[in-house]
């Protein structure tokens, strides 16, 4: 069942019940106060008729021809046709007998209204038969050591059929109040959940992968805040499923690209391994093709090296200590000074005395693909600098490393893409050089695990620096 009738069937539950309760205590309050008015009009001419008859029994009672049972009959006689109202009749009773009725049925009469009556009390009895309605009202009266009871019987119908017509005035009005108002409340519902329908559309939508809708629904109410809500997880969801896609979309690139890089050197291994095995060499082609055999070997020792760090480090944590960033820097050109002494190229260094914190090994490694890549994008004869130095940035002191050299530079689209796995900007040079593509991948997700900033600039034919920066104490340190 849709939410708009749910809050329409509700509501007139709800109303109906309300109306219901009112519309019967309404009535009932009015039934009640012309049933008192009745009973004060039937006891006031009770009292009119008692006053009456015992004022001219008095008037007799002691005369000679007094006999109480003719005189009160003859008496009650008078006093009914000269002073009841229509619809009234005078009953009167001498001890247990009735000696006058105004009416032929007055075996009718309850009995219980006299039954143990005191003088000083008065007696009310309702009754019906089923058509009509009274009220009996009983008055005694002590005359000649007799009990005398003047009974009243008021005819109290129209009470009641007043009462039957409101009830009935009361179930139309209460089936055209609830009609009127169901039309009301649907449309009010429907205005009310047109917003709500409106998401659910959207959100329809959205299943069926168009993730760009948004609900356009200016409101200010808690509809207005969902759809807010909504249109921020909407574009949230958009911007992860974009990730996804992203995501998915360099992994494919990653394997189509890992499989390349494999198949290339595997390739080079075979088809010289073949050579030798089977063809008749010079010591030269022989000595060259198991060269080639050897390179091709340590490249893709290297690159599954690599592939395994990188693999590593995105699923575990780092072991973080203070390192002296001079010696760490020293340590470095150490182990750079051979591979750069072998292409002719001068490492020049400076270092100031700080610190960083860190994992040594992994800041190593950092450096030693940064300065190697220098190192390839440089002719030889050409001078690479590595230095380093205290700066302070955003109010926080920063240890800044800088690779600096003068080789060949890399484009705009080069300097996007140069973290992504197996991107080579000059595949020929990189494979010559031994690489695999996968260094300033592992360089990337080094400085994030130690949440550092890298930084390159760069000009084609001009040469490239790249700004390293690293903090010089724990995160623990910083919060305290």
């Amino acid at each position: 069942m849709k939410f708009r009738y749910k809050v329409l069937f509700v509501n007139l539950i709800i109303l109906s019940v309300i109306l219901g309760f009112t519309g019967y205590l309404f009535v009932y309050r009015n039934y009640k106060q012309a049933l008192d008015v009745e009973l004060r009009n039937a006891a006031s001419e009770n009292n009119m008729v008692k006053a009456s008859i015992e004022y001219e029994l008095l008037s007799v009672l002691n005369s000679e021809t007094y006999k109480i049972s003719d005189d009160v009959s003859r008496i009650a006689k008078r006093v009914d046709s000269g002073m009841l109202l229509s619809g009234s009749t005078l009953y009167i009773k001498l001890e247990d007998n009735i000696v006058y009725s105004g009416a032929e049925d007055e075996e009718t009469i309850p009995g219980e209204i006299t039954t143990d009556q005191t003088t000083d009390s008065k007696r009310y009895i309702y009754q019906d038969n089923g058509k009509q309605y009274y009220v009996y009202v009983s008055s005694p009266a002590y005359i000649n050591n007799a009990n005398l009871y003047i009974i009243t019987r008021k005819d109290i119908t129209n009470v009641y059929s007043q009462l039957n017509d409101n009830l009935q005035f009361l179930k139309i009005i209460s089936i055209i109040v609830l009609l009127v108002s169901a039309l009301i409340m649907y449309l009010i519902s429907v205005l009310l959940t047109r917003p709500l329908e409106k998401l659910n559309m959207i959100t329809t939508k959205i299943s069926g992968g168009d993730y760009s809708v948004r609900a356009d629904i200016d409101t200010n109410d808690e509809v207005g805040e969902l759809a807010d809500n909504f249109n921020t997880m909407a574009g949230s969801v958009e911007d992860h499923v974009e990730e996804l896609k992203d995501m998915v979309k360099r992994r494919d690139q990653f394997v189509a690209d890992f499989t390349h890089e494999m198949k290339t050197p595997m390739t080079t291994i075979i088809g010289y391994a073949d050579s030798v095995r089977h063809l008749e060499l010079s010591e030269e082609e022989r000595d060259m093709s198991l060269e080639y055999i050897y390179s091709e070997g340590i490249r893709l020792e290297t690159m599954s090296q690599k592939l395994f760090d990188l693999i590593y480090l995105k699923d575990n944590d780092i072991f973080m200590e203070e390192l002296d960033a001079a010696e760490l820097g020293e340590q470095i050109e150490h182990l750079m000074q051979p591979i750069m002494k072998g292409k002719n190229i001068t490492l020049k260094t400076t270092f100031e005395e700080g610190t960083v914190y860190g994992d040594a090994e992994l800041i190593k490694t950092v450096f030693i693909n940064l300065l190697d890549n220098a190192r390839k994008a440089s002719e030889e004869r050409s001078v690479v600098s590595f230095t380093g130095k205290v700066k302070e940035t955003d109010g926080n002191k920063v240890y800044e490393y800088l690779v600096e050299d003068t080789g060949i530079g890399m484009s705009e689209e080069t300097r996007k893409r140069v973290f992504d796995e197996f991107y080579m900007a000059d595949k020929s040079r990189t494979r010559k050089e031994g690489g695999a593509g996968l260094g300033m991948s592992l360089v990337s997700i080094i400085l994030e695990k130690h949440n550092a900033d890298i930084d390159i600039e760069s000009e084609e034919g001009k040469g490239t620096r790249v700004y390293t920066r690293w903090r010089m104490e724990s995160e623990d340190e910083e919060e305290a």
